[in-house]
């Protein structure tokens, strides 16, 4: 069987592309940077994982489109998406013009919704499928420091409820990975722990939201 990674050069996209390939999955790398791409797809082929690799600007939607189509026809046994993309930006409520808080809404949602209806359509409905995005703690704990970052990850939350209900009696499995912290920015904030979380929703299949680290009560921008 086999994983779309998007947002997978480096970081938490990357680690869990890593962890999908120990557990016996085929990786399809997804990300912007051909360059990045390569070396990760070298990284990972280097440890006997079954990797590929393909450059897409996610908010080229029918590019996106194409790609995921590409994929699918060429490997039938695609059954998992992890869409890790996201742009960071931090802003206060009144600082962004609304042409970039519409770019980022673009980034951070829209392409995330493309994306899952891209995968259903063109995957096979006989085979268990997954999808699991990547959101954030500013969805559930907003902060001013990140005005937009926080509407967009809520937004992106709501989508991520209302798509488990709507195809959980296909056999496809929506998740979402709420990480309440800045990566990296300590040992239980390394890519390679966050990565755990992806795979447990995925084998667990049975709640929506699955929060790293779990007991956070404020932002992790105040």
């Amino acid at each position: 069987m086999s994983t779309i990674v998007i947002g997978s050069d480096s970081g938490v996209g990357l680690e869990t592309a890593r962890l999908y390939g120990k557990k016996g999955q085929r990786i399809i790398l997804v990300s912007r940077n051909q360059a990045k791409l390569d070396i990760a797809t070298k990284e990972l082929n280097d440890e006997q994982i079954s990797t590929s690799n393909y450059a897409c600007d996610v908010n080229d939607f029918s590019k996106l489109e194409k790609m995921i189509q590409e994929i699918t026809d060429k490997d039938k046994d695609v059954t998992n998406l992890v869409y890790n993309v996201g742009n960071k930006h931090l802003d206060n409520a009144l600082s962004s013009d609304v042409e970039l808080i519409e770019d980022i809404f673009k980034t951070n949602v829209l392409s995330a919704i493309v994306s899952a209806k891209a995968f259903i359509k063109d995957t096979d409905e006989s085979l268990k499928r997954s999808i699991i995005f990547t959101g954030g703690g500013a969805a559930v704990h907003p902060s001013n420091k990140a005005s937009t970052l926080s509407l967009t990850k809520a937004a992106l939350r709501s989508y991520a409820y209302t798509l488990h209900e709507q195809v959980i009696d296909q056999n496809i499995y929506v998740g979402l990975v709420t990480i309440q912290g800045i990566i990296g920015s300590s040992k239980e904030m390394a890519p390679e722990k966050i990565a755990k979380a992806y795979w447990n929703l995925l084998e667990e299949r049975n709640k929506v939201e699955a929060f790293y680290p779990e007991k956070i009560t404020k932002s992790e921008f105040d």
